[in-house]
């Protein structure tokens, strides 16, 4: 039996959240016994948990389980979860697995070469969630590639699958005449939601039947909402803050496309979760992206930070006829399902 203590956040959104939860489930399907260690509430909180917190967790825990997996991301902050890491595997001789997700990973381990080397060293495997990712660690510590593997971020397919766009639209409320598309995200400046309202603008002149729907809460709200009204677009976009998680597959159902306009990413689980609805997904061409949008059957890419292009892409792809069954049958390989058996051979293979 594979017995693995799981460190990671516990937040009320986020992609590292999302990819530790759905894992998390995913693997104990599989049989694996999880001791999970989370990280949440304030920053002093958070910074205990993932120092003192996590190696007490270690000791007090060391003779039920054999592997400690580590979900890290963001910057320094987070990363120290590895390091603790790093030190409670060695002194208890114990196996360790680390995720690594940081959507500028290049800077990263240039900034903190010898934080990411010490674990680097300590580490049995480290995991990737894009090619992008990798290149950037070889390129700084040689070809390690016996240490890595690249597993992307996945979509739970008993949630995200395809529905009816009309029975959604219903239940939405939303018009069954107009294009929609859709963007769930937090706001952020990072996000680039500025370059997908100047970008209505500039559309509007050629399709003006079309409405954007923004969810999702953050800083940067009431500057974007200031956009929206210097733009004068309070008829074609449309925030609904924060969703219910249940009713996120309805909206992704109910649009035509779903459009992440991002300056910085790893590898988004709501680009998944777009194509596990059958959607078309419009991107920026930053991180993992583009390995996953590798043809135009399933989406397609836009320069970062360049509203008439994503303009552009977004009436190309309006217009365009998507086949929803090329979409649902590519993305069934990222079904967390799938990651989960891959992750879980992993786990065999440093007990053999």
């Amino acid at each position: 039996m594979i017995k693995v203590l799981m460190c990671g956040p516990d937040a009320s959104s986020g992609g590292v959240t999302t990819h530790t939860k759905r894992l998390t489930e995913e693997l104990e399907e599989l049989g694996v016994v999880i001791i999970s260690h989370s990280f949440s509430g304030s920053n002093f909180r958070k910074l205990y948990q993932r120092t003192i917190g996590l190696m007490l967790k270690a000791i007090n825990k060391r003779t039920e389980y054999d592997i400690i997996h580590i979900q890290a991301s963001g910057g320094i902050f987070s990363f120290i979860s590895a390091i603790t890491g790093a030190i409670a595997s060695h002194g208890l001789n114990k196996r360790l697995i680390v995720t690594f997700h940081n959507s500028e990973t290049k800077r990263f381990v240039t900034v903190h070469k010898h934080a990411f080397g010490f674990v680097l060293n300590k580490l049995d495997k480290l995991i990737l969630v894009s090619h992008k990712q990798e290149e950037a660690v070889i390129s700084l510590y040689g070809d390690i590639s016996e240490k890595i593997i690249v597993l992307p971020n996945g979509f739970k397919d008993s949630l995200y699958y395809a529905m009816d766009k009309v029975a959604c639209r219903n239940m939405l409320n939303l018009p069954l005449d107009k294009k929609i598309i859709f963007n769930i995200s937090n706001l952020i400046e990072s996000k680039g939601h500025k370059f997908l309202i100047s970008s209505i603008r500039e559309m509007i002149s050629v399709n003006n039947n079309c409405s954007c729907y923004i969810a999702g809460k953050g800083y940067f709200e009431n500057t974007l909402k200031d956009q929206v009204s210097e733009l004068q677009l309070q008829n074609y976009v449309t925030f609904l803050g924060w969703i219910p998680d249940e009713q996120i597959p309805i909206w992704i159902n109910a649009c035509d496309i779903f459009v992440l306009p991002s300056l910085a990413e790893g590898n988004p689980i709501v680009m998944f979760e777009a194509l596990g609805c059958g959607k078309p997904f419009v991107g920026t061409i930053i991180g993992g992206i583009p390995e996953i949008i590798n043809s135009n059957e399933y989406g397609l890419l836009v320069e970062p930070a360049d509203y008439k292009d994503l303009s552009e892409k977004i009436l190309i792809a309006l217009d365009k006829e998507w086949d929803r069954d090329v979409i649902l049958s590519y993305a069934e390989q990222f079904k967390w399902k799938n990651i989960a058996k891959e992750t879980k051979r992993v786990y065999v293979q440093h007990l053999i």
